[in-house]
């Protein structure tokens, strides 16, 4: 995964912001249950139905800006959850290509679900933009599975995702486009260039504060300044050096214990960089623990939020805190 999509193996689903809806007259509703979209509307390679695994979704969260993606999380523990798959597999087909289906295995893809924030089976969410909508849970009667999809087509109508899937098993899915400044972010750190990413990130977030994936490409960027300044030369001996000299000092030192935990960091040691920084955060006020907040605050960022040892990392400074 690129530096600026790394979510430590979770899945942010709130980082796809929703899409400017098309000017009015532009949108093209529904043409019937059973019919393909609006006249003209765009083709999209791709199933009708497809089995959603962390391997796939970014793909699905790319298709949901064309058309509605209907998430069904089912489990072999759960009676209800064929009966749905069924009965969401059949309106798929007859819909031809106006929404897809994605069925969630949790037994198998239990992280997919916990990207949905469910551990619910059955239950349905939708995508529309990237937004993940929660639809139902447990096992409704035909006629209101029907209507909610209808409700779904009808709001994706509104924004203009009017898009109808080829049915095409074998597609491949399609690319995410990349915005341009995260692009120019991307190949200035391919080229090694760390200020010219930097710039790029921080002007992607000047122009849109909610893009939460620049933000957090810019803390890894900022990481990997921090760490080319405290070993330039790259020598094997000095995050050992830069170690012993924090463990020499005071905690409320907070240089040295900064780049201490920028060292554990980098180096894969999550958890010594949080219990180090809560400790600080603990002993120290004002400018210094406000520092050592906002960098731990970045390594939570770089991590993603569901990572066990960010929310236990998160409870630890809340305490530290208060």
């Amino acid at each position: 995964m690129s530096i600026n999509g790394s979510l430590g193996g979770a899945y942010d689903l709130s980082a796809f912001q929703k899409q400017t809806p098309a000017p009015a007259g532009q949108t093209g509703g529904p043409t019937g249950a059973t019919g393909a979209g609006a006249p003209g509307a765009e083709t999209v390679a791709g199933p009708y139905v497809v089995e959603l695994t962390a391997e796939n979704l970014q793909g699905a969260i790319t298709i949901s800006s064309k058309l509605p993606v209907i998430v069904a999380f089912h489990s072999a523990k759960s009676d209800n959850s064929a009966k749905l798959i069924t009965a969401l597999e059949r309106l798929a087909i007859a819909n031809q290509g106006r929404f897809q289906l994605a069925k969630v295995n949790t037994d198998e893809s239990a992280d997919v679900a916990q990207a949905f924030g469910t551990d619910a089976v059955p239950s349905a969410a939708a995508l529309l933009q990237g937004q993940p909508i929660p639809l139902f849970q447990g096992l409704p009667d035909d006629a209101q599975i029907s209507e909610t999809i209808a409700k779904i087509l009808e709001a994706a109508a509104q924004y203009g995702m009017t898009a109808v899937l080829d049915g095409d098993a074998d597609a491949t899915p399609p690319e995410p486009e990349i915005p341009p400044l995260h692009r120019e972010g991307l190949e200035a750190l391919e080229n090694g260039d760390l200020e010219g990413a930097h710039a790029a990130y921080t002007k992607a977030i000047a122009q849109n504060p909610a893009d939460d994936e620049a933000q957090t490409a810019l803390h890894q960027v900022e990481l990997l300044q921090r760490i080319a300044k405290i070993n330039p030369d790259g020598d094997p001996e000095t995050p050992q050096r830069v170690l012993l000299e924090a463990e020499g000092a005071p905690m409320t030192d907070i240089d040295a214990q900064l780049r201490a935990a920028d060292v554990e960091f980098s180096y894969q040691r999550p958890d010594a960089a949080f219990a180090r920084l809560v400790d600080v955060v603990r002993v120290t006020s004002g400018e210094d623990r406000e520092a050592a907040r906002q960098r731990l605050v970045a390594y939570f960022d770089i991590l993603g939020p569901t990572e066990q040892i960010v929310v236990t990392a998160r409870k630890a400074l809340t305490n530290a805190l208060f």
